[in-house]
């Protein structure tokens, strides 16, 4: 009686501990996850220390295998926000190496359109299309719409970001009023910024179609929604898209007037592209106002920043040129692989028709000397009778 009152009380106190541990672990899931979601609302602004947070816990082995996942999202959207596409594509090709057995449809979901956008930055559109497709058919499916339509609002977005650049305008506005309809859907003050984006770029279309009116509308709704979050890069692209509508209707003093103001607010936040794209719409519009100090001076900083840029991009095109080639490889194996499957079976068919071929002659061989000696036998037997 009293070992089995020892053994009750035993088994009491493991299941205790085990229920501590259990609640323990979850709660520190639960703080991880915490962790990671604010350091990613912050990457914008502080990547370095997002990429440092990320990789920490990603070499922590005690992590569970999809907070390790999360924690090198992390870090390739860290070197994302900072135009690294080098090691952005070095660390979700990591992702995709240790995320086959998750059992999160959710996860693979935003590791399939992370990795699509990461192939629309390096310019690999066919592929990048793949993988938008791929994410639009698992938000289809996945039985909570409202927690996948983040990842289908944006993965139409990035499809009219592809058909834009290839001039396919027409086919990019149906896809991005395709991605506002699912914004709407979602109606939270988070999606403003995702919002001016698109509208800028909707502007940007009805620019290279030459509906000024329209372009004009996009480009303030887009300075609009992107006042809302005080985002200065957002209301400086909207204000640079709006002046080079300007000039295009010859308004230069005003289109002059916007730039600098859009200079102005840039100052903080250091995007290279974004500056160009205002030294450049600078110094052609004082050239066309007869500015030539003017002009000079705004000249020579793009000039200094397009060079800044290309050293930039370098690498990310050597390393798209290196995807390339892992990617034809990959189905150059796959080719080779199918057509000695296909070959294989094909000598296996010969070798079954020859061998069968080879069996009936046997066979019928076989039957024709039976038929012979039977024929002889009776021939035999008739000349005994006579």
């Amino acid at each position: 009686m009293k070992i089995a009152l020892k053994s009750i009380f035993l088994c009491m106190a493991l299941v205790i501990q085990y229920s501590a541990h259990a609640t323990g672990s979850m709660i520190q899931i639960k703080q991880v996850d915490s962790l990671l979601e604010e350091s990613r609302r912050q990457v914008y602004k502080t990547p370095d220390a997002s990429i440092k947070l990320g990789l920490s816990i990603y070499k922590d082995e005690s992590y569970s295998q999809e907070v390790r996942v999360k924690a090198l999202l992390l870090v390739s959207f860290g070197y994302t926000s900072k135009r690294d596409y080098r090691k952005a594509l070095e660390y979700i090709v990591k992702v995709d190496e240790i995320s086959d057995e998750l059992d999160n449809e959710l996860l693979e979901i935003e590791i399939l359109y992370r990795t699509g956008v990461l192939y629309q930055q390096l310019k690999i559109y066919d592929k990048s299309i793949e993988f938008m497709e791929k994410t639009e058919r698992f938000c289809l499916s996945y039985p909570d719409k409202d927690a996948v339509r983040l990842f289908l609002a944006n993965s139409y977005v990035v499809k009219a970001f592809i058909y834009k650049d290839n001039l396919n305008c027409d086919i990019a506005l149906d896809f991005f009023n395709k991605g506002i309809l699912e914004y709407q859907k979602i109606n939270s003050r988070k999606s403003n910024g995702n919002l001016s984006i698109i509208y800028y770029n909707i502007g940007n279309c009805y620019s290279m179609l030459g509906e000024y009116g329209n372009a004009k509308n996009s480009f303030a709704r887009s300075i609009s929604l992107a006042r809302r979050e005080n985002a200065d890069s957002l209301i400086s692209f909207a204000e640079k898209g709006l002046a080079e509508v300007y000039t295009l209707e010859g308004n230069y003093r005003k289109a002059v007037d916007l730039l600098e103001e859009a200079l102005e607010r840039s100052k903080g936040v250091g995007d290279l592209v974004l500056n160009l794209g205002i030294y450049k719409g600078l110094f052609e519009n004082h050239l066309a106002l007869n500015e030539p100090g003017k002009f000079q001076e705004y000249y020579n900083l793009y000039l200094k920043t397009q060079a800044q840029i290309k050293t930039s991009e370098r690498n990310s095109i050597g390393d798209s040129i290196n995807e390339s080639y892992k990617l034809q490889n990959t189905e150059l194996l796959t080719i080779k692989e199918q057509f000695s499957s296909l070959l294989r079976w094909s000598i296996l068919l010969v070798v079954i028709f020859v061998l069968g071929v080879l069996f009936l002659e046997f066979k019928n061989k076989k039957t024709i000397q039976n038929l012979t000696k039977k024929v002889d036998s009776l021939q035999g037997g008739s000349k005994i009778k006579k």
